[in-house]
């Protein structure tokens, strides 16, 4: 089959499908680790109490796990409240935890799952030195040294980007990320360029915090070299040159609030420069770093001579939380934060917590959850769960090399629940909606339902919200970066699973009794030299290929698109995760590769 022109994922013809008949064998397959169960049946209401949480560390920083209700002394605004539960948790321990952490889910979902222990270090490199790089990278390896295998670690620079990498069990990758990281610090930075700067920065840390929202709580380690403090008067603001970026206290406080609504746990680390200059070096700098480390409730961490010591703190102090709910007053629901005090009585025990909670407002909630529709629910930050959904994103290319084609797949969790609407959207660094899609009704009667959008290449949070014909309400929230795979004469799709329905090819988010599956991929440029590509199943993202089988590549050789299909025997698998990766070569010499989970479930 010639495929030409801007295509879409799911076309291919039944030629094409019927020819990938170089199918894989199992003989080698390694076991797969089990997945839960799909529900069934919607879960209960969400609970109405307020959750606050926190840490209770002993002298050298390890957690301490014996705290129980009755040590807990809470007030919320100077009033003493009575704790409703409280739950010591400590993410990525326990069998399961560890086995679903080797490989990357195949889907994002809106259910509460088991709770990994997910770090992202974010790396402000613009008011780090030159001379403070190798300093950063040292500390970020020091900190990710004390993890366990299982533990998920993803690495982002703002304010402008430069290296991103998802959360990820690949150490090789994350190494290889940090490696990456410099300290691109204006050596004479004015006063007005730094607050420009810090807005930026105040931006790209809420869209970090948003990206997190509605996973585990995830640990975020924020290192920089300096901040512009908020200007509290008018007084202040005079004194500094027209033209200045004003950086107030509400710019601080809506930091501080997308942060408890994430919510995520920070931790802010100063990385001063003895050879710096400008603004980046003043005492107010380091007050915007110490102010920004008053809101997440934790001590900051100054990267002074070796950091061994300090990472290896962190890395123990974060490694658990307690979860403590009270129920407000109905009064107090409304939306806004609140001041928090919290003890814990027991001796050598030292408390951290975030100064203030967020409570929710009851009428907002209420009325969202009566009147949501899905372009509602895209112009919110509420998580809604009432639905439970999966989605997965896929990228092709869409015309000129600026652009690409995002493919959104959609279905409910629960076998009898049908879709009634759907919409799609994505959310730039700055939390800005650029571009939306509505299902039409062609769209939700796929199997799985579909939704296609087109966007400028870059890095997004992905936002699907459906409602079902009984009127409930779910959203589904992910990190989406909108790229092509290669940088050289060839370029790849995202790999697509599927099946082949009457001789076409049909997406698929995961399996359960059918004989084959069909890894489907689009190879974009002119070949220079044989072109081929080989499928091979894993049993870790980074793993040896245990299976391997030649794929077969539609289109003439000079044609410059061509899809790449082959077959996956899984009839005889178990329930449970596994790694498809395709390598495409030419002449025998791998050029590019893209991997995708394949989940088999039970019915």
């Amino acid at each position: 089959m010639k495929v030409s022109g801007s295509s879409l994922f799911f076309a291919a013809g039944s030629a094409a499908v019927l020819v990938a008949a170089s199918v894989l064998g199992t003989a080698a397959l390694p076991a797969a680790p089990q997945t839960p169960p799909t529900p069934q049946q919607a879960g209960p209401a969400e609970p109405q109490a307020v959750t606050v949480l926190f840490r209770a560390l002993l002298a050298d920083g390890r957690p301490f796990a014996d705290v129980r209700l009755e040590d807990v002394e809470l007030k919320v605004d100077g009033r003493v409240r009575t704790p409703g539960s409280l739950q010591f948790v400590q993410p990525g321990s326990g069998e399961t935890a560890a086995a679903r952490a080797e490989v990357p889910p195949p889907f994002a979902t809106n259910l509460r799952g088991a709770a990994l222990r997910d770090t992202i270090l974010v790396v402000e490199d613009e008011s780090i030195g030159a001379s403070m790089a190798q300093a950063v990278q040292a500390a970020a390896r020091q900190f990710i040294g004390r993890l366990a295998p299982q533990d998920r670690v993803g690495l982002v620079t703002i304010p402008r980007g430069g290296v991103n990498v998802g959360l990820t069990t690949d150490r090789a990758k994350i190494h290889s990320a940090i490696s990456e990281v410099s300290g691109r610090a204006a050596r004479n930075e004015s006063e007005a360029d730094a607050a420009c700067r810090t807005r930026q920065v105040l931006d790209a840390l809420m869209n970090v915090f948003r990206g997190a929202a509605g996973n585990p709580p995830a640990t975020i380690i924020v290192f920089g070299g300096g901040l512009t403090p908020p200007m509290f008067d008018d007084v202040t603001r005079m004194s500094n040159p027209v033209g200045l970026c004003d950086i107030r206290g509400k710019d601080y406080q809506e930091v501080e609030l997308v942060m408890l609504g994430a919510p995520v746990s920070v931790s802010v680390i100063h990385v001063p420069d003895p050879t710096g200059s400008g603004a980046a070096a003043s005492t107010s700098q380091v007050q915007g770093l110490e102010h920004l480390a008053g809101i997440t409730g934790n001590r900051i961490i100054r990267l002074v001579g070796s950091s061994e010591a300090a990472m290896a703190r962190l890395a123990a102090s974060t490694s658990a939380y307690y979860r403590l709910t009270f129920e407000p007053a109905d009064s107090e629901r409304n939306g806004l934060t609140h001041p928090v005090s919290l003890k814990v009585n027991r001796p050598d025990v030292v408390v951290t917590t975030r100064p203030s909670v967020l409570i929710p407002s009851a009428r907002g909630a209420k009325s969202a959850a009566k009147s949501a529709t899905p372009r509602d629910m895209l112009r919110v930050g509420d998580v809604y769960r009432d639905l439970p959904l999966r989605a997965a994103a896929y990228i092709s290319r869409e015309g000129s090399t600026d652009n690409a084609r995002v493919v959104v797949m959609l279905e409910p969790m629960e076998a009898t629940a049908s879709l009634k609407a759907a919409a799609v959207a994505l959310y730039d660094a700055k939390g800005k909606l650029v571009v939306q899609a509505t299902a039409d009704q062609d769209s939700l009667a796929r199997s799985p339902p579909m939704i296609a959008i087109v966007a400028k290449m870059g890095t997004y949070r992905l936002r699907v919200a459906a409602t079902d014909a009984a009127g409930r309400a779910g959203t589904v929230d992910s990190a989406l970066d909108v790229q092509l795979t290669g940088e050289g004469a060839l370029t790849l799709s995202s790999l697509v699973l599927g099946v082949a329905v009457e001789g076409r090819f049909a997406g698929r988010m995961q399996f359960h009794d059918e004989p084959t599956a069909v890894a489907y991929l689009e190879i974009y440029g002119v070949p220079k030299g044989e072109l081929s590509a080989e499928l091979q199943l894993a049993g870790t993202e980074g793993g040896p290929p245990a299976v391997r089988g030649a794929m077969r590549i539609t289109g003439e050789p000079s044609d410059r698109q061509h899809v790449a299909l082959g077959g996956i025997p899984i009839g005889s698998l178990p329930p449970g995760d596994l790694v498809v990766r395709a390598v495409v070569s030419l002449d025998g010499v791998p050029v590019g590769a893209v991997t995708r989970t394949l989940r088999k479930a039970e019915r």
